[in-house]
């Protein structure tokens, strides 16, 4: 679908630059978004190595374990059915890279957690409860230091990048209240 789109988006440019007489401009526009794109991935991929090296310590150190029993009651709360270590030590890797801003890099353990829960989810054709709350609370989950977010408005020139910082805690912590609070309606009416 997204090859579709980017075809369309990419015709329609060549076919206003025609109408305009603006050929020159629109390949001047496009080599520089194809510089600014390599740039900015560039400069991400710095961040997601060393969140993905400080998580691989963490976990070969068994700082991820200990983590793991300490946060129990509270993974517990968020997946009452959850037994299995290394699903739980999965979901708090991926929280933790999103409590730290992580973002891209959370996608990672994210991936790994979904594929934990979905082997163990007796609905092939369907998500489970422990896999809707994930989602939910991953993608809601409070951002106490925002890193790639604050790195993006660096670069694009802002003069306040961590004035979002606060703002974004509070929101985060609202939304992720009313996200696990809603997944708990749902899953008292759908019980597995």
């Amino acid at each position: 679908m997204m090859n579709y789109i980017w075809v369309g988006m990419l015709m329609l440019g060549i076919l206003f630059a025609g109408i305009t007489g603006h050929f020159s401009e629109f390949s001047d526009g496009l080599m520089e978004s194809c510089t600014k794109a390599i740039e900015f991935v560039i400069g991400l991929a710095g961040i997601m190595a060393v969140w993905s090296g400080i998580m691989n310590i963490g976990k070969k150190t068994g700082l991820m374990d200990a983590a793991a029993k300490i946060t129990q009651p509270f993974i517990r709360l968020l997946f009452p059915k959850e037994r299995n270590n290394e699903t739980i030590a999965a979901i708090l890797m991926s929280f933790s890279a999103n409590i730290f801003g992580a973002g891209n890099s959370a996608t990672v353990f994210s991936l790994q957690a979904m594929t934990l829960l979905d082997k163990e989810n007796r609905y092939r054709e369907r998500a489970s409860n422990a896999m809707c709350m994930f989602v939910v609370v991953n993608m809601n989950m409070v951002q106490l230091i925002p890193i790639t977010v604050l790195k993006i408005r660096k670069d694009t020139g802002s003069a306040l990048p961590e004035s979002i910082i606060v703002p974004g805690i509070i929101v985060g912590f609202v939304t992720m209240l009313l996200g696990i609070f809603l997944c708990k309606i749902c899953e008292r009416k759908d019980r597995e």
